[in-house]
């Protein structure tokens, strides 16, 4: 995970901060309700020990992608995770917004993240998640390959709405919504 974005990735993506252009109200929700949350959770404090400090001082993108993380998980309250290449502190955050959420090593789970280096694995993933699942998939834009494999996972026939967050792609797989590609500056 980078401690730092380059500044131009947030410039190309300026007008898809704060939710601007989503016409979707579930879409909109959340993005707004979940991606951009900006107000403390119950363990933000306890968690924020796993940094070193001058990442919580400084208040780096390992802290946000984390928190990021424990409220989607939080979101989704799934029975089942599976977790693959998720450092200990993205562990931690995904396990401590749902403790009673049970870690499994099958591809079929509520909640699914593939860490960078991993998305080939959601060749096996995707048909077997449930169509409440939630896929979080990390590094889609580190490289070519990468960013080829989100577009294919984004046009697979079984996923729904799906979000990219240039860090973290994020796949819906409820097919009773319209199927729909959003870019988020987050």
């Amino acid at each position: 995970m980078q401690l730092f974005r380059p500044p131009w990735i947030w410039l190309a993506r300026f007008r898809q901060r704060r939710g601007y252009g989503i016409h979707s109200p579930f879409a909109f929700d959340f993005v707004r309700g979940v991606v951009l949350e900006s107000w403390p959770y119950y363990a933000y404090a306890t968690l924020a020990r796993l940094h070193p400090w001058w990442v919580r001082a400084l208040h780096l993108r390992p802290l946000a992608c984390c928190r990021l993380l424990f409220r989607l998980a939080n979101y989704a309250h799934p029975a089942t995770v599976r977790l693959v290449a998720a450092s200990p502190e993205e562990r931690a955050y995904i396990l401590a917004a749902v403790p009673s959420a049970r870690e499994v090593e099958t591809p079929a789970a509520d909640l699914v993240f593939l860490g960078s280096g991993h998305m080939a694995d959601a060749d096996d993933i995707v048909p077997q998640m449930p169509p409440h699942g939630l896929l979080i998939v990390e590094g889609i834009c580190h490289d070519r390959h990468a960013t080829a494999v989100w577009h294919a996972l984004q046009n697979h026939p079984q996923t729904g709405i799906t979000f990219d967050l240039y860090t973290y792609g994020i796949i819906f797989f409820d097919r009773s919504r319209h199927k729909q590609h959003y870019i988020i500056n987050f």
